[in-house]
């Protein structure tokens, strides 16, 4: 193997100076760097950190090389053992100056009540966030995450996290990792990579001239003339490779491993027995544990380790080692007999075990113990052992927030289950299946939950488990189904198999039949449920039992919503589920269904108060990615109603720039098909229209939305005049949305307007909201066509404040009262709303009653004047973060302050820059200030 260190850095100084680049500009929170392994990323992020300025903090966590299939929050968890190191438990404390439970289970030093239950991921995430933000204020902050291509999912939604709401100027954050196939990583860095604020650095291969300057800095001379040209063609200008084939004089090819490994045999036998332990323990590898397991005294491991280092195969890592490189690792691993192999990890899980508790936190991180031993155990031989420890594991999983880590371990569990007997497994196999159904409903993993549910069921019945047992399992399918939309069945049948005992599962049963019955329309099986919950829940100490308090509050939310035809009394169920809610997160969800509750019913600006606290509370507790984007669709179906069409626009186009579940992007996209229509730009409308329709297809509860889609291109079909494809639209999508009657009721306004006869159907039509009644009113009139009907339906939308149905309804009274002969009643009808779709820039409208005022020769109607130009371009958008600007505000705090990510609000500043030609913040406020945009 190669044994001198190339110290010279060849071939980087572009991706050296893009780095510095990025570490300079304050637009820029993060740095991808992307390469094939052997490529040098590492190596060119420690030139980077070397050569930044005195008082640069670098924090470095690596993810392990097992990270995603155990160990979650794998790299922060290093930086943040790391950190311990430098400053001490104390220093973070002061620093932190606050408690932080979440991030007191990573470090217990912190000595912070761990609060109980399960691991509040999002608080979490927040606490990080507080921590990195801390350190910043002491001096500029570098955060390197290597090998990401390792990271476990729950460091990927944290480093998301990172990146969406880091925006200090003195934070970067830097990671590493090899090109990934499919997955969660892919994914993530295709979102990534369309945000301004992340850069990507992508080393490229070293070229003929690189590998020679290369070649002469490890061989300590200028290489013979030919050889760097035959290193250049075998390695691909891959350094790594490079420095293998630097001692290879062999002109025939060699395997890659073999050229890694050509080193070992000029090793000692004590130092290659050092290696293969390490190459068995996985990299890193702690001092302690490489110590213990190859049996050695402390001076020979000392020489055997320093014989490695010089030989470039371990290097330092914390207060162990770690291979050069994974593909060292790899090759030493590969190389091993099959029985040498099993009792090496036979030996490393030995050690394990037998070091089990607080002494084992020498040997591997704590987070890692059961995860670790359940691999050596597996890889030994000793199944049940690796049973034992992956069960544990799991329990670690769960207890971190990582639920992907859990399911890892349950899945291996099963797979290794019938390879011992009953004595020697740690659970009941039907327990095992329950809980990692549980965990794939989670996770969305739908096929392999029904199929260890449905296995989980049949062992219950062959062995007559109780009713709680079987209860607890339908609940668990229904779930799964739910998800597909099918598990209605379910549910009933677990609540006949419960009985009527009044206990709190059955409780948490019949609010998942509420919410299924809301989702479907059903508000009065909804009513049915939540009072049934709630008589149950009322009969167990709430004070004493969050999860009761819990179920108690949510049965009051779910009374509200089912009770829209009562106001009064839904308004004193949330308030009392306000009361209620034992936490963060219920209370939120109290929030969110509040907010529908008073849209449905016309209660516009009291919605937008709510939706207002709602997110207030969702940024204060680091809940926003969460109920975010449910709180926004709300409070744009309220903005929309209203007519406040620019501030909605603004909203769609911040909220649509994020990454958003599809259900919340395709109502968002409704209600801008619906103002582009009304616009009068009827090829916005239909863009978005089509939009709609594939992410509506696979959610089983859209079928409100699916009416409001059939609506919107009903409408368009009709301002293009094409009546047939208007009926057909609607007639189809009546056929299947009877139960949404508040949707159906716009739809049959839409139909009558197409000259469809619903007749039958409208007298059947409950109406419950007020929106309900409006829509009647002016669905009669379209029938009757008679000016007092029309005044009946202009009166009941001026009542909601809806002004552009008014206008339309007022449009129809004017040429119903021409049709009746009376001339100055439509034109002064006409002017009226005229001058309030002008207003809303309703442009189609106003044309359509242009037109109308032209043919019956009436006066022309009163227009209002068009609106001025913005100055410089900016949009009513722009100029509202450009008083926030102008306040001093970063970008997160003008996310927080105007409800949308800091990278969205980093974008409407750079906009906003360039827009005023200033060269920074400051600048752009003081113009502003000079042009009179901002007081």
């Amino acid at each position: 193997m190669v044994q001198q260190v190339s110290s010279t850095f060849v071939g980087r100084a572009a991706d050296l100076e893009q780095l510095t680049a990025a570490y300079r500009d304050p637009q820029v929170a993060a740095v991808l760097v992307a390469g094939e392994a052997g490529l040098g990323k590492s190596r060119l992020v420690g030139e980077f950190g070397s050569r930044l300025p005195a008082g640069v903090r670098v924090l470095t966590g690596r993810c392990p090389e097992f990270g995603s299939a155990g160990v979650a929050f794998g790299p922060f968890l290093a930086v943040a053992r790391a950190l311990v190191r430098s400053i001490g438990a104390d220093g973070l404390r002061m620093l932190l100056a606050g408690p932080v439970p979440e991030l007191a289970r990573w470090v217990p030093e912190l000595a912070t009540d761990v609060p109980a239950g399960e691991p509040d991921r999002t608080r979490l995430f927040g606490e990080v966030l507080i921590l990195l933000d801390a350190l910043a204020q002491q001096g500029p902050l570098v955060l390197v995450l290597e090998d990401l291509h390792w990271a476990d999912d729950a460091s990927l939604d944290l480093l998301s996290f990172l990146i969406a709401n880091l925006d200090r100027a003195d934070v970067l954050l830097v990671g590493t990792y090899r090109p990934p196939g499919p997955g969660r990583l892919h994914s993530l860095l295709t979102e990534l990579s369309r945000l301004p604020s992340v850069v990507a650095v992508e080393p490229r291969a070293l070229t003929r001239h690189d590998v020679g300057r290369q070649l002469a800095a490890l061989l300590g001379r200028e290489p013979e003339p030919g050889f760097a040209g035959r290193v250049f063609e075998r390695s691909g200008g891959n350094p790594l490779f490079v420095e293998a084939l630097s001692r290879s004089a062999a002109d025939a090819p060699a395997a890659l491993g073999e050229l890694l490994l050509a080193g070992l045999p000029g090793l000692s036998a004590t130092t290659q027995r050092v290696l293969q332990v390490a190459a068995v323990a996985g990299s890193p590898v702690e001092h302690e544990l490489l110590s213990a397991a190859a049996s050695l005294d402390d001076d020979t491991l000392d020489a055997a380790v320093g014989e490695l280092i010089g030989a470039r195969l371990l290097q330092i890592h914390g207060s162990g080692y770690e291979f050069r490189h994974a593909l060292i690792r790899e090759a030493v691993y590969d190389s091993l007999l099959p029985a040498r192999r099993t009792r090496l990890h036979a030996g490393l899980a030995a050690v394990l075990r037998a070091a089990a508790g607080p002494e084992s936190a020498s040997l591997v991180p704590p987070e890692r113990y059961s995860a670790e031993l359940a691999r050596h155990s597996e890889c030994a031989g000793d199944i049940a052992g690796a049973l034992a420890s992956g069960w544990q594991a799991a329990a670690d999983a769960a207890a971190t927030g990582s639920r992907a880590a859990q399911l890892h371990h349950l899945r291996r569990m099963l797979d290794l289950w019938d390879r011992v007997g009953p004595e020697q497994r740690p659970v009941d196999r039907a327990a095992l299946l329950e809980l990692f159904a549980d965990v794939c409903a989670h996770q969305g993993a739908v096929e392999p939950g029904l199929a260890a549910v449905e296995e989980a069921l049949g062992i219950v019945a062959a062995q007559a488990g109780s009713a709680q047992d079987r209860g607890r399992l339908l609940t668990v399918r229904a779930r799964l189904r739910n998800q597909a939309g099918g598990g209605r069945a379910d549910l009933q049948e677990a609540l006949e198999v419960l009985g009527a005992a009044p206990t709190v599962l059955r409780a948490k049963v019949l609010l998942e039949s509420a919410s299924v019955h809301l989702f479907t329309g059903e508000p009065a099986g909804a009513a049915a449920d939540a009072e049934a919950a709630l008589e149950i829940a009322a009969g167990f100490d709430s004070a004493a039992d969050p999860e009761v308090a819990a179920v108690l509050a949510r049965a009051h939310a779910f009374l509200g919503l089912a009770a829209a035809d009562r106001p009064e009394l839904a308004s004193g169920h949330f308030e009392t589920a306000r009361k209620l809610a034992p936490d963060a997160e219920t209370l939120l969800a109290v929030v969110v269904w509040e907010s529908a509750f008073l849209v449905a019913t016309g209660a516009y600006g009291t919605a937008i108060e709510v939706i207002g606290q709602g997110l207030r509370a969702a940024c204060d507790t680091f809940r926003f990615v969460e109920k975010g984007p449910i709180l926004i669709v709300k409070w744009v179906q309220a903005l929309e109603a209203l007519g406040r069409w620019p501030e909605a626009l603004t909203l769609i186009d911040d909220t649509l720039a994020d990454p958003i579940p599809p259900l919340s992007r395709a109502v968002l996209l409704l209600c801008h098909g619906r103002i582009m229509a009304a616009q009068g730009d009827s090829a916005a409308g239909a863009v978005s229209a089509a939009t709609v329709e594939p992410l509506l297809r696979d959610s089983a509860w859209a079928g409100q939305y699916v009416l409001e889609s059939a609506g919107l291109r009903a409408d368009l079909a009709l301002n293009a005049a094409d009546l047939g494809a208007a009926r057909e639209i609607v007639e189809r999508a009546l056929r299947d949305g009877a139960r949404h009657h508040h949707e159906v009721w716009a739809l049959l306004v839409t139909g009558a307007r197409a000259g469809l006869d619903h007749r039958a159907l409208a007298a059947a039509l409950p109406v419950t909201t007020a929106p309900d009644s409006a829509y009647r009113s002016t669905w009669a009139a379209t029938v009757s066509g008679d000016p007092a009907d029309w005044r009946t339906a202009i009166a009941a939308w001026a009542e909601l404040g809806r002004p552009f149905d008014r206008a339309v309804a007022e449009f129809a009274c004017a040429r119903a009262s021409l049709a009746a002969g009376d001339r100055s009643g439509a034109r002064e009808i006409l002017a009226a709303a005229t001058a309030r779709a002008a207003a809303l820039g309703a442009d189609g409208l106003v044309s359509a009653m242009a037109d109308t005022v032209r043919r019956a020769g009436l006066a022309a109607a009163t227009t209002a004047p068009p609106a001025p130009p913005r100055s410089f371009g900016l949009t009513t958008r722009e100029l509202e973060v450009l008083r926030l600007i102008a306040r001093g505000l970063s970008n997160r705090a003008i996310g927080a302050e105007l409800f949308i990510s800091g990278n969205t609000a980093g974008v409407h500043v750079s906009r906003i820059i360039t827009k005023l030609g200033a060269s920074s913040r400051t600048e752009a406020a003081a113009l502003a200030r000079d042009a009179g945009l901002i007081d």
